[in-house]
C-alpha cells in the first residue's frame, strides 16, 4: 500500500516536471515530508539527486522508493514519475500533425508555469529563523530579473553567484 502511495505522489510531480531541476523540489518536499523522508533526510535527498546524473525528479523518485520498497518500490516510482510526460510527449507527437500551435503562447504559458514552480522552490527552501539577506536580495533580483527582462535565467543566477561570491571576499566579516 505504501508503495502505491509513492507510485501515486510521483505520478503527480511527473506531471508538472516538464520545468525540471530545482521548479520541482518544492513539490518533492510537499509530497514526501514528512510522509516518507525528514526535514533533514530531505536536504540530502536533494544534494544526492542533484549531484548524481539525471533529472532532480527521477532521482529522488528512485531513492524514495528504494528506500521504502526495495528494488521494486524504486523501479515503480521511477516509472511513475516519468509515465505522464512520456505519454504527453506521445499524445503531442500525434497532436502536432492535426492541430496548429500559436508557438510564442505556449512557450510564454510554459515560462510562467516553471517560474511559478521556481518561486514555490525558493519559498520551500528559504531557512526558517535566520533568514540571509544579501542572498535572499540576490535570489530575488535574479528573479526579477529572469521575469522582467530577456536575459537568460542561467545568467542572472551565474551573475548572483559571482556577486556574492565577490562581496564575500571584499567584506568577509558577511554572514
Amino acid at each position: 500500500m505504501e508503495t502505491l502511495a509513492i507510485v501515486w505522489a510521483f505520478f503527480k510531480i511527473g506531471v508538472v516536471s516538464f520545468g525540471g531541476g530545482w521548479s520541482i523540489v518544492g513539490l518533492i518536499k510537499t509530497e514526501v515530508v514528512p510522509r516518507w523522508v525528514s526535514e533533514e533526510g530531505f536536504s540530502s535527498l536533494v544534494a544526492i539527486a542533484q549531484s548524481t546524473p539525471g533529472p532532480v525528479a527521477l532521482n529522488a523518485a528512485t531513492m524514495v522508493g528504494w528506500q521504502r520498497g526495495g528494488i521494486l518500490g524504486a523501479l515503480a516510482a521511477t516509472l511513475s514519475v516519468v509515465a505522464f510526460p512520456a505519454l504527453a510527449i506521445a499524445l503531442a507527437g500525434i497532436l502536432a500533425t492535426k492541430v496548429r500551435l500559436d508557438r510564442p503562447a505556449l512557450q510564454e504559458s510554459l515560462r510562467s508555469g516553471t517560474l511559478a514552480m521556481m518561486a514555490m522552490t525558493l519559498w520551500v527552501l528559504l531557512p526558517r529563523g535566520n533568514l540571509d539577506f544579501l542572498v535572499l536580495g540576490l535570489g530575488l533580483g535574479s528573479f526579477a530579473l529572469a521575469v522582467f527582462t530577456r536575459i537568460n535565467p542561467l545568467w542572472a543566477i551565474l551573475g548572483a553567484g559571482a556577486l556574492n561570491a565577490g562581496l564575500h571576499a571584499l567584506f568577509p566579516a558577511l554572514p
